[in-house]
């Protein structure tokens, strides 16, 4: 094979290897678009129709709804932590705590209208309820960071409690109870959640 022949062949299979990427990524986006507006279960035949091609189609990208659902989790969570900046870990702890929680309700009110589909789809997919909990993870983690003087100054005992008491805090739960079940504005559900996280500080450290 000469090598305009051989340069002619990658063409073409680089070619293909786009269309592929681009039918799975109009998939994705699709089935996406559904579940945030409030499909809990966006079905094959509106997803394909959203995407411009055939259920059949759909199927050779994906295995399964189940795997095309994790793809789409996938995608919001990268998302979502690829817009998060680190938690400020030094200045005043009432700059760092609205910081946070600006952070959070930025997030989290993006991820509001689709989160029934979450929790729907991580009690059904053992791989998508290990996706939500390393981002849980990276929470705590980031937390222990941002407020390591103030978590420093409490008795040993107080410590974890106070970080369990932040995490559950600015978890998404909150959010959504607050904001749903509640039915606070968005500013009223920053004040109550900056309460909370006040509160767990001052709580710990009375134990002292």
């Amino acid at each position: 094979m000469d090598v305009q022949t051989l340069h002619t062949k990658q063409l073409q299979t680089a070619g293909r290897g786009d269309r592929v990427a681009r039918t799975r990524e109009s998939i994705v986006a699709s089935a996406l678009a559904l579940a945030t507006a409030g499909q809990v279960a966006p079905i094959v035949r509106d997803i394909a129709q959203m995407a411009g091609v055939s259920a059949r189609t759909v199927f050779q990208h994906f295995a399964d709804t189940a795997e095309l659902y994790v793809a789409v989790l996938g995608r919001v969570l990268a998302a979502l932590v690829g817009e998060s900046k680190e938690l400020a870990t030094v200045g005043p702890v009432e700059q760092r705590i609205a910081s946070m929680i600006d952070q959070c309700a930025d997030r989290y009110e993006q991820l509001r209208p689709m989160w029934t589909f979450v929790e729907t789809l991580q009690r059904r997919s053992p791989e998508a309820a290990d996706m939500i909990s390393q981002i849980y993870s990276a929470n705590t983690a980031n937390l222990s960071q941002a407020f390591a003087p103030e978590l420093a100054a409490l008795p040993a005992e107080s410590r974890q409690r106070a970080l369990t008491a932040l995490a559950l805090a600015i978890a998404p739960e909150s959010w959504v109870v607050l904001r749903q079940r509640l039915n606070l504005s968005v500013e009223q559900a920053r004040e109550e959640l900056s309460f909370v996280v006040k509160s767990a500080f001052a709580t710990e450290a009375a134990r002292r």
